[in-house]
Formats: C-alpha cells, structure tokens, sequence
C-alpha cells in the first residue's frame, strides 16, 4: 500500500509526507541557491507553504524542483496582481456604453494590436485571441502600445495575471518553453483558454487559501435580473496572504488588497447602485465566495485555444413585446422579461443571430460562465441550466433573460 493511498491531505513531494516546514525551506535553498533564500524565507512563501501542508486535499508533487517552480508562480502571479491593482500596469474597466472602449495592446484610436486579435463579435467586447504569428513571449511583455493599456474586465484581468505569473515568477525561458506546450492565448473568455490549465484543480473554501489562488467573490443570485449590464455580478479575485494581523486579503481588477469584510461591502454597494430598488438582505450570506480553484502548474498541458470568430458579426433584431410572450417569455419586471427554460438556437432564432455572436458575460466566474448578446434595444443574457455545456451549443439549455430599453411598444 502506497503513502498516497494512506495519506488524503497535506502537503506531498517526491512521495514524502512534509511535516518539517523548517526543513523544506532548508531544502529549497539547497536547491535554488543563496541568491533566492529572501524569497524562500519571506512572509508570501511562508504562507504558501504552510497553508498547502494544511490542505484537506492531497497536493503532490513528484519533484522537490516542481514545487519550487509552481512557488515561484505563486509569488510571482501575486506580484503581477499587485501591479495590476496598484497602478502599476495601465490596467482599467472598459465601458461598453460610454467608454473606455476595450483594448490590449494598442493605444491608438483604432484598437488594433500587433500581438491580440478581438473575438467574437466584431471587436467591440473584451475578448481577445493572441495573433497567431506572434511569440507568446512578445504579446505578454508588459510594454506600451504592446500589452498594455488593458481595458478589459475582471475575468480577463485574472488571466492575465496567470501568465504574466509565469513570466515574473520564472523567468523568460522557462514561459516560452511552457507556452510552446499551451500554445494561442486567450484573455476575457474562460471557455477554451490554456490559463484555465493553471487553475484546474478545485479546492475547498474551508481550507486556508495559498497564495496566489483564484477565487470567485458572488453577489446576490439576482444580480443580472436587474443589471444586465452591470460589472458586479461577482469578482474573479486572487488571494494575496494575510497582513501583519492574520488578515486575509484578496484582489481583483478594481479591488485591491481588500479583507473579506471590505470586498463585500464593495460588491453590497455595487447591488445598491445598480439594481436599486433592490437589496441585500443578508449581506453575509448572499455575497460570498463559491469557487476556489488552486494555482499550479499542470503536469502536462492539453488544452488549446479554440475561439469560435464571426467575421460577420449580426446585430440582430429585438421582437416585440408581444412576440416574446408568445415565445415564452413572462414579464418579472418593468421592461425585463425572462423564459426559464429555452435553447441557444431557440433563443438565437428569435434575436437574429447565431450562437457565434454572443460572448462571456462580464465578470462571470470560471464555473459556468453566461453569455450575453447585445441587441439594438435589448440586452439579453443566457445562463446554462448544465455547467459543462458549450457556450455555444445550439441545443445548450438555458435560462434567457431579456431588459428592453425603455419606449419599445408591444405592436
């Protein structure tokens, strides 16, 4: 019987239980040298180590040399996230209504980049594809008129941060030779995109988070009810480590270094101002974290960018008011109108389009993202009643959500 058959929690490398932090820090030096015993016996690396050797779940790693690389991405995805949230990369919120229009990469007028390629549809969402021609290696340096601006939203902005973690954390070399195997890159969509390799693993939200984690902050349920085109349906976050106190703190695009206290009072106040006259009743309960997936580096890497493009991107039509009853839709509110239980292809079919003109919800999570489509006077919205559906299956079933603009008339 093997230890792995045993043994279900803590920390594992090369088939040895850790229960001697002091000694894997020893050891780590031995590895990495003199000229890394600051980051090896920092407060960031301290944590990381000692939260993963608290796990319920069993990490492993075959080699001491793997776990060194994937702390090293850890403290550098932290640092990229820092940077990111701090001012330091030219990173911001784009606005569909009013700008700033979405951007990587460019700083001219026309948006275009060398190195990233808008999605689906048309250029005018914050999805892009890295320019097949283009090193990986020269789209992710952080240069101006080059990566950056980022104009993007909070999905994007995480990953981001996993390859600029990559990057920072070990060095020009070892990310080419790891992008070589991930191959095109992806930022806004969670569907297809190799960074979602670096964050496969699901992990418990009783545990203490390691540094460096991805999680996913939810607001209300029915937030998108009524602001469709709200930001704040939740905040794809990265736990930062405790402070001087014990502490934890998380960031995200537009939320630096917060507790749990005050990155909840910040997505209340997003409900507020959004959704009003809606509220939260029960702040603690109704605005939590749900997903928490642990950063690391994969032993093999599968997945390819495989984004679905429209070249021709429809605007589409919004029926009547009349036509959306028959159809199936029931009012819930003032110009908002919902059917529960329809098809992708059902709910194309009716709006003009094809399932390759809608795209990721902003600020969706990473499990079971929705997808939106924004028509001339309508913005609709489609979340999937199965999680691992396609996001663009015609037979997905989903629950559509329809909030007209104010002034269309049921003729």
């Amino acid at each position: 019987m093997t230890i792995q058959t045993l043994v279900k929690h803590g920390l594992l490398i090369e088939g040895h239980m850790i229960r001697d932090t002091a000694q894997l820090k020893l050891d780590l030096t031995d590895l990495a040298g003199d000229e890394h015993k600051e980051t090896i016996e920092g407060r960031l690396a301290d944590e990381i180590i000692s939260a993963s050797a608290a796990q319920t779940q069993l990490l492993e790693f075959p080699s001491l040399q793997h776990f060194w690389e994937n702390l090293l991405f850890r403290v550098g995805a932290v640092a990229s996230m820092t940077g990111l949230t701090s001012g330091l990369y030219d990173c911001d919120y784009y606005d569909p209504s009013t700008g700033p229009e979405a951007r990587l990469g460019t700083t001219d007028d026309s948006r275009v980049s060398r190195y990233w390629a808008f999605e689906t549809p048309g250029g005018t969402d914050a999805d892009w594809q890295q320019v097949v021609t283009e090193e990986a290696l020269d789209a992710i340096l952080p240069k101006q008129r080059h990566t950056l601006p980022f104009r993007g939203e909070c999905a994007g902005a995480f990953q981001l941060t996993v390859f600029w973690g990559l990057l920072n954390g070990l060095g020009s070399e070892r990310f080419r030779e790891i992008a070589n195997q991930f191959g095109t890159m992806l930022v806004g969509p969670w569907t297809d995109n190799p960074a979602t390799e670096f964050m496969a693993n699901k992990a418990s939200l009783q545990d203490p988070p390691i540094p460096g984690d991805y999680m996913y902050f939810r607001n209300k349920d029915d937030y998108l009810d009524w602001a469709p085109d709200g930001f704040w349906q939740g905040l794809n976050a990265m736990y930062m480590g405790q402070d001087m106190l014990g502490k934890r703190h998380y960031s995200g695009m537009g939320a630096s270094w917060l507790s749990e206290q005050n990155l909840r009072a910040l997505l209340v106040n997003a409900y507020y101002h959004d959704c009003y006259p809606h509220i939260v009743p029960c702040p603690m309960s109704e605005v939590r974290f749900t997903i928490r997936r642990l950063l690391q580096i994969p032993s093999s890497i599968t997945k390819q960018a495989l984004p679905l493009k429209s070249a021709d991107p429809a605007r589409g039509t919004v029926p009547t008011i009349t036509t959306l009853k028959a159809g199936g839709y029931e009012a819930i509110a003032r110009d908002t109108y919902e059917n529960q239980r329809t098809t992708v292809c059902e709910c194309a079919t009716l709006f003009g389009i094809t399932a390759l003109n809608l795209h990721q919800q902003q600020s969706s999570g990473l499990e079971n993202p929705a997808s939106r489509f924004d028509a001339p006077g309508a913005t609709v919205v489609l979340t999937y009643h199965d999680p691992e559906a396609d996001r663009r299956d015609p037979a997905a079933v989903v629950r559509v959500l329809v909030k007209l603009k104010s002034g269309l008339t049921s003729g």
